[in-house]
């Protein structure tokens, strides 16, 4: 059995179009963790009132967890094989989770399985390929070659669909830090898989439609802000050796000083979140060392196999500034000999 947990906070406008999808599934062997996140938009009531199939699960949480911790509790309360982490805002095609399973279920050396999730509003160009995150944890498009059958390798699974073996998430020890609680926290996922030596898929049979930052839309920019900073940072500070780091505090000071710069003109940038962010970095150094501990136990490959899928572009951007910022990145990436995918191609 597959248990798909779909996290909600204030998403009753989407839950119809999104429970119809899925229990309109060609797969059927499954069961809904519906894991509610202290919502104020009667999304309960709204479940209970339109949805009889007894194959749906409620769990409530007295407080909003954020996405990392609502899964965490979400997983909790399962009962099959292979966990599938499914957004709220979404539509899924009819074979969404047949596809899914097929992929995961084909090759024990596979821990992730992704879908083609189409978002709204970003270009059809970029599902031509697959992308990846870089040396700071944004997205950079167009790296990995998807086959003739929809199928390839990756880094970066979203946490929008994906499916994971259950006994894989007790292997390493769960799926997220609560401490996360919203961004990067896929990236976290997925760079736990890599170290533990298992590959990450997608599959464009799998589909699903996605509405894209549905919840965080009406928050608060600056408390956002911080989550994407901190969390971005915090996955290579965890994950990532000693030696590592050192090369890495040219990257750090560079990413402060440059969005710190931005956020005078950008509205998208937010000093105030910067800064926090940074200080959270600097002050929580002792519980950093402990996670540091313990993932380091679940290590069955080094730096550099998980390198080679990352990207050492700053930016996806073709103007020239950007591209000469992404010149002077991948010559130090290549000096101080961290292995990044393009440097990797050219050797």
């Amino acid at each position: 059995m597959i248990s798909i947990i779909i996290l909600n906070y204030n998403g009753r406008d989407f839950l119809e179009g999104c429970l119809d999808s899925v229990l309109g599934q060609t797969f059927n062997d499954f069961e809904i963790i519906f894991v509610d996140n202290n919502s104020t938009d009667d999304s309960i009531n709204f479940i209970k009132s339109n949805f009889s199939d007894n194959r749906i699960k409620i769990v409530v949480s007295e407080k909003n967890l954020g996405f990392a911790g609502g899964n965490n509790l979400g997983l909790k309360n399962t009962s099959g094989e292979y966990i599938v982490l499914l957004n709220n805002d979404t539509v899924v095609d009819k074979d969404w989770l047949k596809y899914l399973y097929e992929l995961i279920n084909s090759d024990e050396t596979i821990g992730i399985a992704q879908s083609l999730v189409i978002t709204e509003g970003i270009p059809s160009k970029y599902y031509e390929k697959n992308g990846t995150v870089n040396i700071l944890g944004h997205n950079i498009m167009e790296i990995f070659d998807i086959g003739e059958d929809g199928i390839g390798e990756i880094f970066q699974a979203t946490g929008c669909s994906l499916i994971i073996r259950k006994n894989l998430s007790h292997e390493i020890e769960g799926l997220f830090l609560d401490e996360y609680f919203a961004y990067a926290e896929d990236t976290f996922l997925c760079f736990k898989v890599k170290f533990f030596g298992k590959r990450i898929m997608h599959t464009s049979k799998s589909l699903v439609h996605h509405k894209g930052n549905a919840t965080f839309k009406k928050q608060k920019s600056t408390s956002l802000y911080f989550f994407q900073e901190r969390n971005r940072l915090l996955n290579f500070l965890l994950f990532f050796s000693k030696p590592f780091l050192i090369k890495y505090i040219p990257y750090l000071i560079f990413n402060f000083f440059i969005k710190l710069f931005a956020s005078l003109f950008e509205k998208k940038y937010s000093a105030i979140g910067l800064i926090r962010a940074y200080f959270w970095l600097t002050t929580h150094y002792k519980w950093i060392k402990e996670q540091r501990h313990k993932l380091n136990k679940l290590k069955t490959v080094d730096d550099n196999e998980v390198l080679k899928f990352l990207s050492g572009k700053i930016f996806n951007g073709d103007n020239f500034l950007e591209r000469v910022i992404n010149y002077f990145s991948l010559v130090y990436c290549k000096l101080t000999r961290i292995f990044v995918i393009e440097n990797v191609k050219t050797q």
